[in-house]
């Protein structure tokens, strides 16, 4: 039961949106993951990551000048990992086991979880995409 209490909490927080300017500072208006097919890696990176990562990914997007620490640009993923970001790091990352950013960002493994049941797939297609944008 204190699991399920606890996902509801995640989800009702866990996706950010475009930024609002509150008395000129800029501010995140937070809402629910809205749920992108598991097999659209472009999709969820567009839904889940790029307001804060950016649609490139470089770490630009909308809500990341309403954040403390700036989001990663996760086109140098692989590179900052010595040539290959392997899918275990990533895993690690989405589902929060490795340092996932500052506390200000969602962890989406639990999230993917009760999107659909098939978090797996999830991770495993946005780890695709998130491949197809590494700097060469």
């Amino acid at each position: 039961m204190k699991r399920i209490f606890a996902t509801l909490a995640i989800l009702s927080v866990a996706s950010w949106t475009v930024v609002a300017q509150t008395a000129g500072q800029p501010t995140i208006k937070k809402e629910a993951a809205k749920s992108v097919s598991s097999a659209d890696g472009p999709g969820m990176f567009q839904s889940y990551c790029a307001p804060c990562h950016g649609k490139s990914g470089k770490g630009d997007g909308p809500a990341s000048a309403a954040l403390k620490t700036k989001p990663a640009d996760l086109t140098t993923a692989a590179k900052r990992h010595g040539g290959t970001f392997s899918t275990k790091d990533f895993e690690d990352k989405i589902n929060g086991i490795a340092a996932h950013g500052s506390s200000e960002m969602p962890v989406w493994g639990p999230i993917f979880r009760d999107l659909s049941g098939n978090d797996k797939l999830r991770v495993y297609n946005l780890k695709t995409y998130i491949d197809s944008i590494q700097e060469k």
